[in-house]
């Protein structure tokens, strides 16, 4: 007798063996099982310079930062590539605009008038626009910027340029030291106003309108210095000046003691 055949199921697939799965395939407990890259850490320097190169005012450093970002990422596969390429690109911005201005007021384009006229001594005898940086001991002039708004503490971003007039006529401001800070490195903006409050309010006030508590009272003691981007530029100067938050004044305080 012959058997007949068996019938037999159809081949299936494998069942899976032990615990495993297939890489990408749901494992025995839910999850998809297999290898997964490791997440791109973002480099911490690009984002430094970012920062900087909207907050910070020293020249070149968001610049200097943005390059070795870039290096960073492109050697360690990081990312923040965006982030150093707008570090780099608006500190250059910043840059040129300011050399911009800088060379601008140097070479007087940006003046409003033609210069004051002085006579033979020195003193103002018509009024006429002056850089900040052209400012004379006994110089008396008007501002647009608000001395109100200033204050010792933090003071602000000053006007490139004065209207320079005879103290004799209404004015805001009398400049009664101008002296250089030396050669070097920018030393900060917190030692130069630090240098700045330390002659501006000393013996060279008091020698210039004289022991007058009164008066000291009635004015302020102001100063502009100068900027990290004006520096490279070469610009040392501090001019000290008094200024009268509540209006102009008239007349001259140099050794008098009191203005009108």
């Amino acid at each position: 007798m012959s058997i007949p055949p068996q019938q037999l199921p159809p081949p299936g697939p494998f069942p899976q063996q032990g615990a495993y799965a297939q890489p990408g395939q749901p494992g025995p407990y839910g999850g998809p099982q297999g290898w997964y890259p490791p997440p791109q850490k973002t480099n911490a320097l690009a984002i430094v310079a970012f920062v900087m190169s909207i907050v910070c005012a020293l020249p070149l450093v968001p610049l200097i930062l943005g390059v070795i970002a870039l290096s960073q990422i492109r050697n360690r596969g990081e990312k923040g590539k965006g982030f150093a390429v707008a570090a780099i690109a608006i500190h250059g911005v910043t840059l040129a605009f300011y050399s911009l201005v800088l060379i601008l007021g140097l070479s007087g384009a940006l003046d409003d008038g033609p210069e004051p006229r002085r006579d033979t001594g020195g003193q103002v005898t018509s009024p006429g626009s002056s850089d900040v940086q052209d400012i004379r001991e006994g110089d008396c002039f008007n501002t647009d910027d608000d001395l109100a708004e200033y204050d010792s503490e933090h003071g602000g971003q000053a006007a490139l340029s004065v209207r320079v007039v005879p103290c004799g006529e209404p004015h805001e401001g009398e400049a009664y030291a101008v002296f250089d800070l030396e050669d070097g490195p920018f030393p900060g903006t917190e030692k130069v106003t630090s240098i700045a409050e330390e002659k501006c309010g000393g013996t060279l006030l008091t020698d210039y309108v004289g022991d007058s508590p009164k008066l000291l009272e009635s004015l302020d003691v102001y100063y502009y210095h100068p900027q990290s981007a004006s520096w490279i530029l070469g610009d040392r100067e501090i001019t000290c000046f008094l200024g009268d938050t509540s209006g102009t004044s008239t007349g001259s305080v140099h050794d008098t003691g009191t203005g009108t």
